[in-house]
């Protein structure tokens, strides 16, 4: 490939936020991947029945994105098209229509993956990308609601303090950690910290710092916030299996929901150190953990997109 097209390449994945700060040999390999591409008007770039195999940066055109049919925004160049999907990893994902002609660098996940894997500040740079999004986007939705877990979790637990391998089997039930391997098991839960709390206390106010993901394995707890838009308080009931205030310490930001216990309540907590030193040793965990908080943005979309069509 010639210098001056991979140049071009370069900067065109630099457009793109997360590889801002990516050192250019090693997001030249990934450049060196890209394929162009062109659309005419109409035609899909992403569908929304498949799982996607690669993300388009846009160098000229518009893509109108869509979910279940509902209008989500227009992109145009030098935009990105279908990242969020990619990270996800799974059908039932954006759809992507060019709306005049387009052309694009193409940019496939296997190829992502890999710089992923040689790059792991790029893999938390997405993670800290994803986790804002989280953010703004779950301060003005609907709350998901609480889906209890396969295994019934409060029978493993008593009065005594938890011990290794009771903290293991706990995090591997919550769905960002299922296929974690024994070791960063180990290493993650001798790192914890058992906390309980009893029914009407209070873990966390809005302003507070955020610096761990706390794990709920036993009794019922409520998030609470004022969403803006509304100027309501939307509440949301969490339980067992749950993950809580993770995506903060990943966006360096502080607490922006009341945490409370509706009933006694054991908690693992874990730093925000130790969550991304298991991510680091464990690619394949890093990778899921990356396309379960993708899915949880998307689903989101979902509801905001089914909100808007009932209001139609």
């Amino acid at each position: 490939m010639r210098r001056h097209e991979l140049t071009e390449r370069l900067l065109r994945l630099r457009s793109v936020p997360i590889f801002s700060s990516v050192p250019s040999a090693e997001l030249a390999t990934l450049a060196a991947t890209m394929r162009a591409a062109s659309f005419e008007r109409g035609d899909l770039l992403l569908r929304e029945d498949a799982v996607p195999a690669s993300f388009h940066v846009l160098l000229s055109g518009e893509v109108t994105m869509r979910r279940r049919g509902e209008k989500l925004t227009t992109i145009s160049a030098p935009g990105g098209v279908g990242f969020l999907s990619v990270l996800a990893r799974t059908s039932g994902g954006t759809e992507a229509v060019a709306e005049s002609r387009t052309q694009t660098f193409e940019v496939r996940a296997d190829a992502l993956s890999e710089l992923f894997e040689d790059h792991f500040p790029l893999l938390l740079e997405t993670m800290r990308w994803l986790a804002e999004r989280m953010i703004q986007e779950s301060i003005v939705g609907e709350p998901r609601p609480y889906v209890p877990p396969e295994h019934d979790l409060d029978r493993r637990i008593g009065a005594q303090e938890l011990g290794i391998v009771e903290r293991m089997f706990l995090v591997r039930q919550t769905v960002g950690f299922r296929g974690a391997n024994v070791n960063s098991l180990v290493r993650l839960a001798r790192r914890m910290r058992e906390e309980r709390y009893e029914a009407g206390e209070t873990v966390w106010r809005p302003g507070d710092p955020a610096t761990s993901m706390l794990f709920l394995v036993k009794g019922r707890m409520e998030l609470s916030w004022l969403q803006p838009e509304t100027g309501e308080t939307a509440t949301q009931i969490v339980g067992p299996g749950y993950l809580l205030g993770g995506s903060e310490p990943l966006a360096a930001s502080p607490r922006w929901n009341e945490l409370v216990a509706k009933e006694p309540v054991v908690l693992l907590s874990s730093t925000h150190e130790a969550i991304v030193d298991m991510l680091e040793d464990d690619l394949e965990v890093a990778l899921h953990f990356l396309s379960v908080v993708a899915g949880f943005l998307l689903e989101l979309w979902d509801r905001r997109a089914g909100a808007y069509a009932g209001e139609r």
